[in-house]
């Protein structure tokens, strides 16, 4: 009687969530597959597209990619859950469909994970913003020796959404992303994360983010409603409240610049008149937000009479300042 071959686990799941990303689905997928270490499954979880991204997804013959097709749209953090639920990988690492890795990402963060303490539990690394509008790109590098629990409960820094990677263990300790943010769900699970276990950085660009898409205004305030329920009090308790100040005031700019990505200028006053009573540091950032965002064209763009009709995006987070 011969004996079954034995099945071995990969070392790393990656987890790719996809929403109508027929365009650039494609490029995250070949970014995945292309990595030095070989050992890995990719997860893409269609959450109820209505375009081709399916069809993209099935036309690559590889057997280390295992597709998953959600019935109707839930948002990211209902994807992200999904397939962490499927992933076999010791290690757990997320790309959104929009943006790509460089080769030796993976491996990268698995050597640093692996010699570091055990209460050590995640890794992020530097990324490239890429302005499609304008072709103009900016890096940036976290700090990796920054009390970063503490950062977290101020803003969103990191990049989560195509940085993160993660021991299969955090889930069970931390839990899943909160399907009740469409934004914001990979800020809110860092917070949670940093409270109980710690981070290494590495400090290098090893991820490429496409920015393309407007954010949806809606979406934007319904999730920073529910993200301060959350946090804002915890801020307080852990840091005092100027921490809390400035959270709030770093979810009102958020949702000025979303105001002001979908050329709602005016809309973006009475956010930025509160982020000012919350934090002036934090309206300092957001003038010179302005000042780099006309520098890169994204104000340009964004122009009434002249925004750009890529897809609005109902899922993703917080870009940091």
């Amino acid at each position: 009687m011969s004996q079954r071959p034995i099945r071995r686990e990969p070392t790393v799941s990656v987890i790719l969530p996809v929403f109508n990303g027929e365009a650039s689905i494609g490029r995250a997928v070949r970014s995945v597959l292309a990595q030095t270490i070989s050992d890995l499954e990719l997860v893409v979880v269609d959450d109820g597209s209505t375009d081709r991204t399916s069809e993209v997804v099935s036309g690559y013959s590889e057997p280390r990619l295992k597709p998953i097709i959600l019935e109707r749209n839930s948002g990211a953090a209902a994807a992200r859950n999904v397939g962490v639920s499927r992933a076999r990988g010791e290690y757990i690492a997320f790309l959104d469909s929009d943006d790509e890795w460089l080769a030796d990402k993976l491996e990268r963060q698995l050597e640093l994970l692996a010699a570091s303490p055990a209460a050590i539990g995640i890794s992020t690394t530097g990324f490239r913003i890429h302005r499609v509008a304008t072709n103009r790109f900016q890096d940036t590098v976290p700090d990796p020796d920054a009390d970063w629990y503490r950062e977290q409960l101020t803003m969103c820094a990191l990049g989560p959404g195509s940085t993160l990677m993660a021991k299969r263990d955090v889930f069970l300790q931390v839990g899943g992303f909160d399907v009740g943010l469409r934004r914001f769900e990979d800020w809110d699970w860092m917070i949670r994360c940093l409270a109980v276990r710690e981070i290494v950085i590495c400090p290098s660009v090893l991820a490429i983010l496409h920015v393309d898409r407007r954010p949806c205004v809606r979406i934007v305030q319904q999730s920073a409603e529910h993200f301060l329920k959350k946090h804002a009090q915890r801020a307080e308790t852990t840091f005092g409240r100027g921490a809390s100040r400035r959270l709030r005031a770093s979810v009102e700019l958020e949702i000025a610049r979303t105001m002001i990505a979908n050329g709602r200028y005016l809309s973006a006053l009475p956010s930025a008149a509160r982020a000012g009573l919350y934090s002036p540091a934090r309206v300092n950032l957001l003038l010179g937000e302005l000042l780099k965002r006309t520098w890169y064209g994204d104000i340009a763009w964004a122009l009434p009479g002249k925004l750009r009709r890529t897809p609005v995006a109902d899922q993703g987070t917080a870009e940091s300042l």
